[in-house]
């Protein structure tokens, strides 16, 4: 995994994906994460960089070109 995949950011990360559903606690810490380290993380920042929106915000479902990668599962197998 790499530290600057903005899908890390946007479907895995523990801290992120929690914030951005409500839980207060995870919201607390991503505001600390974002004022010590400027704008988050490194996956949080390639994340701003690639769908324009900080890690505390949902990628604007209007945005055109910038589909939200869906999580892959292994159940596909033919």
């Amino acid at each position: 995994m790499n530290l600057k995949d903005p899908d890390f950011c946007e479907l895995h990360c523990p801290v992120c994906t929690n914030a951005r559903k409500g839980n207060r606690f995870a919201r607390i810490l991503q505001k600390i994460e974002m004022l010590i380290t400027f704008g988050g993380c490194p996956s949080g920042r390639a994340r701003k960089k690639k769908y324009g929106v900080t890690p505390d915000k949902a990628i604007p479902s209007d945005m055109p070109g910038k589909e939200v990668p869906q999580e892959q599962s292994g159940d596909n197998v033919p």
